[in-house]
Parts: structure tokens; sequence; C-alpha cells
């Protein structure tokens, strides 16, 4: 039996089985993260050799591509003005959020759990990071009001990059054995790291904004592999100049949304599906380290850490980081209740694991702990306290996708080639006598589209575009009968 054969079968079964938990999680209330999890701790307890298959090395590498393409499908959905809508908040809680909840999780970490004063800090890093994944997830089955949705969103996209600057010094600083980093030095890399990251970011994805509105492509599916292409090239040139790649990749999605995308609906469900792939197999992957039993070692403890960082850390480290902004106490204690943990502080620790930091085993452990218990106690109740505190808007906002879905189940689209010599040739479009339940949507017009007005005039060759309930179809075709009127067709 070879070796593709078997990996065939089992990536699918693995994708069936995360498809299902997917879809079953909003009506159960679960997170999707505990079930993709607890597939992974059921697989690697049927075959315990995917452990050593799967390196912590081969975990990180995984995870960091993961997460890139999370934060850049994140940042697609996330247009430029609702970034700057949210931005001083989500900043600060980004960066003075951070390192306050840091601050406070080390020293809760070393109280509780009496480790070392380093992997304490690690500790206190890795689980000062909300989840874009948990985040985006939750919050697009919740009709936030607009801003409040906005700062946690581009919260949960740009605290990435913080955390992992904060673990990487953190490993240096234990690989030296605790010298060799001045205060200066680390507010140089800093500069340096997120500097990079944000040009990097901001640069590529306005030229891949302009390339892809640029391009003429013959098959409509070419369209997600430029922005695919683009997210890669962010990333992959930002850490290539010792930058931030996280922040490149959501910058770049951010400046990319706030162009004209061809395609956009194909682009749009194209990064979605990958996002929902990579975060099953990240999961699905990072459930083989998870081995149940040893959580009896670190419950009591694990469970008082992630109890401390739940009820005390994330609140204190959001009303300090956004005292200075307008903010009513119930829009304070939802952001505090919505920063769910999730792929990133357990990607943080595989760093420790990859450097083989002194206790890095304990560390796994307790992260773990305060993943599931944030998932399992925020990740179910978020949509509920929102609805308690009057922060849900009373129309809930549809995205481009669901419309598009709505408007698929009542209409369908009617192509119609304006012939020479046709009798609708000259008229203008108030004249032609569309049945009830038609119109029409945009007129091609020498390669280009022109916005359709009551007085604009058909000419010929045009290439109409009819919107109509299929009721309607026999009345189109008796209308153009002397034109040419193709086969009508779902919306795309």
């Amino acid at each position: 039996m070879s070796t593709v054969s078997v990996a065939s079968v089992v990536v699918a079964v693995v994708l069936l089985s995360g498809v299902l938990i997917a879809s079953a999680h909003s009506r159960v209330g679960l997170p999707a993260m505990v079930g993709f999890v607890a597939l992974g701790c059921g697989i690697a307890a049927i075959d315990p050799d995917l452990l050593t298959a799967i390196s912590p090395d081969v975990a990180t590498n995984l995870s960091s591509f993961a997460l890139a393409m999370i934060l850049f499908d994140g940042g697609f959905h996330t247009t430029p003005a609702r970034v700057r809508r949210a931005f001083w908040p989500s900043i600060s809680l980004a960066t003075v959020g951070v390192l306050a909840q840091s601050a406070i999780m080390t020293a809760l970490a070393h109280a509780v759990l009496r480790l070392p004063w380093l992997s304490c800090a690690m500790l206190g890093v890795a689980a000062s990071s909300t989840d874009a994944a948990s985040v985006f997830s939750v919050l697009g089955n919740t009709s936030l009001k607009a801003r409040l949705a906005d700062v946690l969103e581009v919260e949960s996209g740009t605290n990435d990059p913080m955390t992992f600057f904060l673990m990487t010094v953190l490993i240096d600083l234990a690989q030296a054995g605790g010298r060799g980093l001045r205060p200066l030095d680390v507010i140089g890399l800093f500069v340096a790291q997120m500097g990079i990251g944000l040009c990097v970011g901001w640069v590529i994805g306005l030229l891949g904004r302009r390339l892809i509105a640029a391009a003429r492509l013959d098959a409509p599916g070419l369209y997600p592999a430029v922005t695919l292409a683009v997210a890669l090239l962010s990333f992959g040139v930002a850490q290539l100049l010792e930058g931030s790649g996280f922040l490149a990749v959501y910058l770049t999605g951010v400046a990319m949304a706030g162009g004209e995308i061809r395609e956009r609906v194909a682009v749009l469900r194209f990064h979605e599906g990958l996002a929902w792939i990579v975060q099953i197999v990240m999961f699905v992957a990072l459930g083989f380290f998870l081995v149940p039993r040893d959580f009896a070692d670190v419950a009591v403890p694990g469970l008082l850490f992630a109890l401390g960082a739940i009820f005390v850390a994330r609140p204190a480290a959001v009303w300090l980081s956004t005292l200075p902004f307008r903010m009513s106490a119930d829009e304070r204690w939802f952001i505090a209740w919505a920063g769910l943990r999730g792929a990133a502080p357990i990607v943080l620790v595989l760093f420790a694991v990859e450097a083989h930091v002194q206790g890095y085993i304990a560390l796994v452990e307790v992260v773990f702990f305060v993943v599931i218990v944030s998932a399992l106690l925020q990740g179910t109740s978020a949509n509920w306290l929102a609805e308690r505190l009057g922060l849900v808007q009373a129309t809930p906002p549809e995205s481009l996708c669901e419309l598009l879905a709505i408007a698929r189940e009542a209409a369908v689209m009617v192509p119609v080639e304006v012939t020479p010599g046709s009798p609708s040739a000259g008229k203008r479009l108030r004249d032609l006598a569309f049945p009830p339940g038609a119109l029409c949507y945009a007129v091609v017009r020498g390669g280009k589209a022109v916005v359709p007005r009551g007085g604009t005039r058909i000419r010929e060759g045009d290439h109409l575009l009819v919107l109509a309930h299929e009721g309607a179809l026999g009345e189109i075709e008796r209308l153009f009968h002397d034109d040419q009127v193709g086969h009508a067709e779902a919306l795309p």
C-alpha cells in the first residue's frame, strides 16, 4: 500500500471530520477549535507514531503558515476605513495591553506554578495573545456594533506580531543565559521588525491591489491564485528582511480589501475556504501534542492560571490600555471577555519547544489548558454576553457572500447580446418593456462595464446582464426574440 494512498485517506477523513465539526459548532455553541483539537487527540491515541512524524519544528512551520493565511483572510475582510475607525484603541490593546497582560500573567504564573521567572515570562506572553481565527469565528456569528467589532478584529490581527516579537526576545535571552540583551537593543529590534512589516505589508498590498485590478485573466479561478501569491510574497519578504511577517500579511490583506478586486466574491470564498482548511489542519496537528492524561499534573495550577488570565489579567490590561479612549464600561468588559485564546498561544510555546528552552514541557501543558478553558468558557458565552450588555445591532450586517447566497435563491442571471439590426438597438432602457421581476443590472460595451440607468441607450453589440426571477425567463426571451439570449445561470 503506497504512502500517498494512506496519506490521502487520512487527510480526507481529517478534512471531512473537520467540516462536520465546523458546521455543527454554531448549533452546539462549542467553538470549532475544541472539536479540531479533540480530533487530533483521538488520532494520536490511535496512532502514537504521529507524535514522531510531526516534530515541533514541522508543527511550528505549519502553524506559522496557517496563521499567516488566517491573518490575510482577516485583513482581507477588514477595509482600511474600518482600520482607521478602530486604529488607536486596537493598537493600544495590541501593545500596551499585551505588555500589561504579560506582566500580570508572568507574576501569576510564578505564584501559581513556581516556575523560573524566564519560563513564567514566556508563559505570560504566550497566553496574552488573542487568536485571530477564534475571534473572527466568534464575531462572524455576532452582529456587534460596528466600532466594537472593528476594535476586536483589528486587535486580534495586530497583537500576534507583538507577542511573537516578545517571545523571540525571551528565547534569545534564555539561550544567552539571561545576558546580552540591553533595553535599547530590544527597542531597536522592535522598531525594525514592526517598521519592516508595516512597509512591506502595505507596499506589497497596494502593488497587489493594482495588479489584480489591471489583470485581465481568462479564467476567474486565476484571481484567487494572484491574491494567494501576493499574501505569500508579503509574508516571505518581510520574514527574509527580518521583519514581522504576520504584521505584513495582515496589512497586505487590509490594503487589498480597500481597492477594486476582480472576481471579489470568488476571491473571498477561496480565502475563507483556505482559512478553514488551515485551521482544521493546524488544530488537529496541534492536538497530536496533547496527551489528556498529562493534564492531571497541571489541572489545579493550570485552572487557577487560566481563570486568572480570563478574570484578572485580561480585564486589567483592557481597562488600562483603553483609558484614553471614549468607551462605555460595557464595551470594555466585552472586549476583555472576547479576548479568546486559540492557536497563537500554542504556536508561541512551540517556538520555545523548538528552541529547547528549559521547562518547555510544562509550558506546553499549561498553555493547552489555558486555551481549552478559554474556548469552553469565553467562546460559548461571548454571543450571550453581547446580547445581555446591549452591544448587538438591531439589524445584523450581512457579508457580501451571505447576501449573494440569499439573492441566489430568488434570482438568476440572463446574458443578452444585442445583435445587428435588433429592434432594441437605439432604445433607452426605460423604453424596453421589462417584465415584473426583471431588470438590467449591467451593460458590457467594448469590454467595459457601463452602470445602466433609465436613459442609457442600447447599442448594437452590447451585452446586457439581466437579473430576473425564473418565472420571468419566458417574457425576457419574447422581449429579446431578435437577439441572442443566453442560458440563465445562478448568480456567482
